[in-house]
């Protein structure tokens, strides 16, 4: 009877061992939370697809719109950036550094840092210069179902009550190389002139033409345009460049319609216009080189 007791404890002991051998760990709460932790994307992944690209001031191109004249819509950029560039960021950790022009003349830059400003959808912005004090800056953006757009915001930096808001609007993508003028020209060259035309030259001879918003054009004596959009020094007003920087550069008047496009050859003089002291440079259109019409869209 001894022996079979000793027999069933040795039985049971090595069938316990077994079990606490082979039996799976428990599961690993603490890895499993490490791993949604470390899989959640970061502020700079979750903000880069949604507000890298030019940005160009919203009122600045609603009265490019409005009044078919950039000269006349050049009174109407902000008092702040005029246009944003913001290249793609997601690699970043701490801050990027991002461009701005101010008046569609002056290039400058800032920098965005990657933590949680005062709104969801903010960034803090550090700038290298300027700024009032006893205000910060930030980024901010707002999501609708056809548009997003970005908001250049200046707040007190005690009450965080907003002092300006400045809207954007986005004109493209930036490419492999930083061009501050390029989400200008885009926004601008969208609203004017793009499209399909269809006219004739100042020989009376048939004209069909594209102008592509890269700043292509098709079916004329050019290859490039380049609408002006910078009038802080002399110049003959309303005016596009066609292969600037070229020997064949060439720059003719112009005159933006809603279906017409018009252009015209510039004279140029120097001199001193009456109960004046100083000489400037003033032009004066010439003849209609391309009377052009677009065509509609199929």
């Amino acid at each position: 009877m001894l022996l079979c007791l000793l027999l069933l404890c040795l039985v049971t002991a090595c069938q316990q061992q077994a079990a606490d051998t082979t039996a799976p760990p428990p599961p690993a709460a603490t890895a499993t939370v490490a791993a949604t932790v470390a899989a959640e994307p970061t502020i700079a992944q979750r903000f880069s697809p949604i507000i890298s690209g030019y940005w160009v001031s919203a009122d600045y191109l609603k009265a490019v719109a409005r009044t078919r004249s950039p000269l006349a819509a050049f009174d109407h950029t902000p008092p702040g950036p005029s246009s944003l560039e913001i290249r793609p960021f997601a690699g970043q950790k701490d801050s990027v550094e991002i461009g701005a022009s101010y008046g569609l003349h002056e290039g400058g830059d800032m920098l965005l840092l990657l933590q949680h400003g005062t709104e969801a959808h903010s960034l803090p912005i550090r700038l290298k210069y300027g700024g009032e004090a006893g205000t910060t800056t930030e980024l901010a953006y707002r999501l609708t179902s056809t548009d997003t757009t970005l908001f250049y915001i200046t707040r007190k930096t005690k009450t965080q009550q907003i002092l300006s808001k400045l809207a954007y609007r986005r004109t493209g993508r930036p490419g492999k190389k930083p061009d501050l003028e390029a989400g200008v020209a885009w926004g601008v060259n969208d609203l004017l002139i793009s499209g399909n035309y269809s006219g004739l030259d100042s020989l009376h001879q048939p004209v069909r033409a594209q102008f592509l918003t890269s700043g292509l054009v098709e079916g004329l004596s050019f290859s490039k345009y380049s609408i002006q959009i910078d009038f802080t020094g002399p110049n003959p007003g309303d005016a596009i460049f066609f292969d600037l920087y070229t020997s064949k550069q060439q720059q003719l008047a112009a005159s933006f319609g809603h279906d017409t496009l018009k252009l015209y050859t510039v004279h140029s003089a120097s001199g001193v216009p009456a109960g004046a002291t100083d000489t400037i440079e003033t032009f004066t259109r010439g003849r209609l080189r391309y009377q052009l019409v677009r065509l509609k869209k199929p």
